[in-house]
């Protein structure tokens, strides 16, 4: 992949980043507030507590962590995402498989993992302070003491579920993108190089977004439980935190909050692939 091919990915990747970001943010508010819930809660009512407790702002807490870091982490995706396809083309003229596509998302999924994990660290913490004494005064303050406690290590609390749920979702994620649009272009009769319209691009992230979400949605449950545990000890581990999860929930709540999630996945990831492509044909 060229340095100027590689800039333009992290350019584009960077600016859908911010687009998916607030474009999805208060659906993502709710669903840490119903997966980390020591009661289970309704949808509305937990959108009804937040705005009547804390006003609208409530529902964008957080949102500073990610801002830049998932700017950040869209940009090592997507650049991650097209050098990975170019070791997979053995022949320029001969366009990757669907299965080859997966490969590359989810391999550039890894990568995006290690900024992912201390940005969702410090937005999940945020996200679930509600009411009454605040421990943290913003997204710095939240990070600085994370670091005072637990050093580095306790800033990747959570990266086992993030990185597999990112290989994984991203795996899912490339893929069903890549046979949507490959469906858009096969209906409309268009070549490998003709460039598809907004509707359909923004069906394809869409679509794309919600098998993110969908395929391994009970690892993201664990990774919002263990990332708001607190404590300088080993984290508990994945297999723990589900087992406890089903011992007192049932399957019920290991899809704790799946509904705002597949609420937001369609328009967040929609804006964010929309945004990436259209970024991508402005810079040329």
């Amino acid at each position: 992949m060229s340095t100027e091919r590689g800039l333009k990915d992290s350019i584009a990747g960077t600016v859908a980043g911010a687009a998916c970001l607030f474009t999805g943010h208060p659906f993502d508010t709710i669903r840490v507030r119903l997966q980390t819930s020591n009661t289970p809660i309704g949808i509305m009512e937990c959108f009804k507590n937040t705005i009547k407790y804390e006003g609208f702002s409530g529902l964008y807490k957080g949102v500073t962590s990610p801002l830049f870091g998932m700017m950040f982490e869209t940009a090592v995706l997507f650049a991650g995402y097209g050098q990975m396809k170019v070791l997979l083309q053995k022949d320029a003229d001969t366009p990757l498989t669907v299965g080859q596509c997966a490969i590359a998302g989810g391999f550039a999924g890894v990568g995006a993992s290690v900024v992912l994990t201390p940005v969702e660290l410090v937005k999940c913490r945020l996200q679930v302070q509600t009411t009454g004494p605040q421990k943290y005064k913003g997204s710095l303050d939240c990070l600085v003491q994370i670091l005072k406690e637990g050093g580095i290590r306790g800033a990747y609390r959570g990266f086992t579920p993030t990185i597999a749920r990112e290989f994984v979702g991203n795996m899912a994620f490339f893929s069903t993108y890549e046979t949507c649009k490959r469906y858009f272009k096969s209906r409309d009769n268009k070549s490998d190089d003709d460039e598809l319209n907004l509707p359909a691009l923004i069906i394809s992230g869409g679509l794309g977004g919600m098998a993110y979400w969908t395929v391994l949605y009970p690892v993201d449950v664990a990774k919002s439980k263990i990332q708001i545990s607190e404590g300088v000890g080993p984290s508990p581990s994945i297999i723990t935190v589900l087992k406890d999860i089903y011992s007192k929930e049932g399957v019920k709540g290991l899809f704790r909050g799946y509904t705002p999630t597949i609420i937001r996945s369609f328009p967040a990831n929609a804006a964010m692939f929309s945004v990436y492509e259209l970024v991508i044909k402005f810079l040329g």
